[in-house]
């Protein structure tokens, strides 16, 4: 389970660089028709131009300056980037363009790329508030396709310029049939377009969880959660031979087989278990740990040094915790043996050399021993 949280913490790092790129250029687009309009390209009120684009591009830069700050690592960012592109669209709506109804479906398309189902919900009901908002205010306030109708039906049209003249013609029968013909099939059209994109993204989502907890099962062992054998072979010959160097070290653990003997394969596990938990203090992008089997394990230390990988090791085996107590019939302890190559790496002579001193160190171990 741990690693389908890491992995859609990964996924949301994703969405968020993608978000990122999204607000910048939406913005460039809202600056872009901002500045035809006021060449005289189009022939929106420039009032209205002004005030919804600073409005939209006011909106789009909080969230972008967000993500600057934190490198998109804010886990909020999501509900900040909802917010902001919502408001946009309810700004060009309002003031500008009654196209602009086809906005409200980018924040479900945005809130859809994370697995958080409470960033559709929000961005769900504030974009259908704000195609009300839009529709009922737009009319008074905005350059807004009502008027244009109401102009081209009745022969108002330089007089719906101004509000008060606007307000003059508005009344509850106006208002009503605002509702009927205009908020409420937009409403009814957004509600069915998000929650189809909702229901496809979402099955796409769970084929996808499925996918990668299949993937994790058979490359994870099932009782210490390290990387298995299979993902070793994988890494071993697909990635390892191509680093620039690599410090292989084989960890085995002394005296297991008499545990499990005298004490069960409950206490043997237990053993096995807290090397895991060990291990994954060491354990990082560039650190990787496996269990091979039984009572085999292996660190490979990617990129470093062989100084920085016996220092790395050496300090790890001293802080490791006793894996046995005092009162305990069998006294485990580990066998590490490690060796290093940098390029050209002839990785199967690495492991061979590393596996070789493992097994050296684990014989002198034993010889030590009187118990």
């Amino acid at each position: 389970m741990e690693e389908i949280e890491k992995l859609q913490y990964e996924d949301e790092l994703k969405a968020n660089r993608f978000s990122s790129v999204f607000l910048s250029v939406m913005c460039a687009a809202c600056l872009l028709v901002w500045g035809a309009n006021e060449l005289g390209i189009f022939v929106v009120n420039r009032l209205f131009m002004r005030i919804g684009m600073m409005i939209a591009c006011g909106c789009l830069l909080i969230p972008l300056i967000s993500y600057i700050f934190t490198k998109g690592n804010n886990r909020e960012f999501k509900y900040l980037l909802i917010i902001s592109v919502s408001f946009t669209a309810i700004s060009i709506q309002t003031f500008l363009t009654f196209h602009g109804v086809l906005l409200c479906v980018i924040p479900i398309l945005l809130s859809v790329q994370y697995a958080d189902s409470h960033v559709f919900k929000r961005a769900y009901i504030l974009n259908l508030f704000g195609i009300l908002f839009s529709v009922l205010v737009g009319y008074y306030v905005g350059c807004w396709d009502g008027n244009m109708i109401y102009a081209t039906t009745y022969g108002v049209t330089l007089e719906l310029d101004s509000i008060n003249a606007r307000a003059s013609v508005m009344n509850m029968n106006y208002f009503i049939q605002l509702l009927l013909y205009f908020a409420m099939p937009r409403m009814v059209v957004y509600s069915i377009i998000s929650f189809s994109l909702s229901y496809i993204l979402n099955t796409a989502k769970l084929q996808y969880v499925r996918q990668n907890t299949i993937r994790i099962g058979a490359e994870q062992d099932g009782l210490t959660k390290l990387e298995n054998r299979a993902k070793y072979n994988y890494r071993v010959s697909r990635e390892y031979k191509h680093l620039d160097s690599v410090y292989v070290a084989f960890i085995d653990v002394n005296f297991l087989k008499k545990m499990n003997d005298i004490c069960g394969h409950e206490a043997g596990d237990s053993v096995l278990i807290r090397v895991a938990d060990e291990m994954r203090r060491l354990i990082c992008e560039t650190i990787h740990g496996y269990r091979l089997g039984g009572d085999e394990f292996a660190l490979i230390f990617c990129n470093y040094s062989e100084e920085e990988s016996v220092k790395l090791l050496n300090d790890w085996e001293k802080d490791v915790m006793p894996l046995y107590r005092k009162e305990d019939p069998v006294q485990c302890s580990l066998a590490i043996g490690g060796a290093f190559s940098s390029r050209p790496i002839d990785i199967e002579l690495v492991l061979k050399q590393a596996d070789k001193n493992m097994y050296d160190k684990k014989i002198a171990m034993k010889a030590q021993r009187t118990d």
